[in-house]
């Protein structure tokens, strides 16, 4: 039985539904709004994390393992996260047995009805402008629901139900689930290649775009910064353009920034709207907020309102974050995995003081690897040095051409800083001890489990594993 991608009744409540992968960021998010509806919400995954952790807090029941047993009489419906694969006994029963089947992003969009919508997708950003925008309207003195693909401490989570009038979701294009997505308000941040192991080439992306645009009820803010999202929705009826261009309708001038903060200037269809100061650092950031302001004025704030919330801002986990500052060494953790995402995250790393500036990076997908192999190269420019991890499959089995390996080939034909090539996380743990010195920025890069390391690095920082502590030793 294939998955029900639309046209289904969402769980009633009292009405048991069973969430597959349900530690990972989207489904955990979407758990949290289930129950918010009064479904009896239960799931499993791989293992344990803080996402489940939070979610058995909120009294829904999380299994370690997939095992056909969890599919109990009474569970009316199971929703499947893309990582899960197809493979897995517990989804093959499912299927064997009748059950509707259903994608997190087909049910996700479900959620949008009834209620005034705010949706942001895009390649690059969606995170951090969701992120942005639920915290505006909250600071704004508003009750959003929200779901967003970061934990986000300042807003409680991954997750909120609101108070049921609006709803800002994140909208997920990688498994083509954004095309399901009506919102009243659409925000398209950027258009780049990738997800390749869904889209058969650049015309199934902007095919995908096309009907998340088309099917917006209100109205579509667009980058006019972006080719491909510019050309995309420029025609749309009741379309705004935000962005640096002289064009954009809702033009930002970047007034002043630093390595903690972007001051922007706004003007909106050529006249000075004001100004906001956002304390976190880079251009990207800056993109991000002009776009969160847009979409929270067309959601009813002033711009007042939006600027202040904005001033307010705190990111998600991941998005440059600093875990770690002691003993002489800074240790940063960052989702990038795309190589526009890499090259800001290093933009913003080099705004840092640091004697040396060393990236562990762990790449995800062979089919991202595979395709945009020769792009990364470049995109590390002012690292130091570069620790290349084995790609976190995220279920793909591997593909030639997209492996660790052939990517080091690539950064050896592009020349630049040393790159070596580990064969796990416990060996990058092993290896880094005498590695660091006084005054180095750790860069632990990858949208995987990669995170470990950034933790691992503070508890040897915490024992003092250091390579200047060795070598007093």
């Amino acid at each position: 039985m294939p998955d029900q991608p639309s046209g289904f009744l969402l769980p009633q409540p009292g009405e048991r539904v069973h969430l597959l992968g349900i530690g990972g960021v989207g489904m955990a998010g979407l758990a949290v709004h289930l129950d918010g509806r009064g479904a009896r919400v239960s799931g499993c995954d791989a293992g344990r994390n803080r996402l489940t952790d939070d979610l058995e807090r909120r009294g829904i029941r999380c299994v370690v393992g997939h095992d056909p047993a969890h599919l109990e009489p009474d569970v009316k419906q199971v929703v499947r996260s893309t990582a899960v694969p197809d493979s897995c006994e517990e989804l093959r029963a499912a299927r064997a047995r009748g059950m509707p089947v259903l994608s997190r992003g087909s049910v996700l969009a479900a959620l949008l009805e009834g209620r005034l919508s705010v949706a942001v997708g895009g390649t690059h950003g969606k995170t951090t402008t969701t992120a942005m925008i639920a915290q505006a309207l909250r600071h704004a003195g508003l009750d959003p629901g929200f779901c967003i693909g970061g934990e986000v401490d300042e807003l409680g989570g991954v997750a909120g139900v609101g108070d049921g009038r609006l709803l800002v979701v994140e909208a997920d294009e990688s498994d083509g689930t954004l095309a399901l997505y009506r919102p009243d308000i659409a925000l398209v941040t950027n258009i780049e290649l990738d997800h390749l192991e869904h889209f058969d080439g650049e015309a199934g992306l902007i095919a995908c775009f096309g009907k998340f645009v088309r099917g917006t009820r209100r109205k579509v803010i667009y980058c006019a910064d972006d080719p491909r999202a510019s050309s995309l929705c420029r025609s749309v009826p009741n379309a705004l353009s935000y962005g640096w261009a002289p064009g954009a309708e809702v033009r930002g001038l970047l007034r002043a920034s630093s390595p903690a903060h972007a001051e922007v200037e706004v003007r909106i269809k050529g006249r000075r709207a004001g100004v906001f100061r956002l304390p976190v650092a880079g251009p990207q950031n800056a993109q991000n907020a002009l776009a969160a302001c847009a979409a929270a004025i067309e959601a009813g704030l002033t711009f007042e309102q939006a600027a202040a919330g904005l001033a307010e801002f705190r990111p998600a986990k991941r998005r440059f974050e600093i875990v770690a500052e002691m003993r002489g060494v800074t240790v940063v953790s960052d989702y990038a995995h795309h190589p526009t995402e890499i090259r800001a995250m290093m933009r913003v790393a080099a705004g840092r003081p640091a004697r040396r500036r060393l990236a562990v990076f762990q790449p995800h997908r062979y089919t991202r690897t595979r395709a945009l192999g020769p792009e990364f190269p470049p995109a590390f420019a002012g690292a130091d040095e570069i620790w290349l991890l084995p790609v976190y499959a995220a279920s793909e089995a591997p593909l030639e051409g997209g492996t660790s390996e052939d990517l080091l080939g690539h950064f050896r034909a592009f020349g630049g800083p040393p790159v070596r090539l580990l064969r796990s996380l416990e060996d990058a743990r092993e290896q880094w001890r005498g590695w660091w010195k006084d005054g180095d920025l750790l860069l632990v890069i990858g949208a995987g489990d990669v995170e470990k390391i950034a933790w691992w690095a503070k508890d040897d920082l915490i024992g003092g594993n250091t390579g200047e502590d060795k070598k007093r030793a």
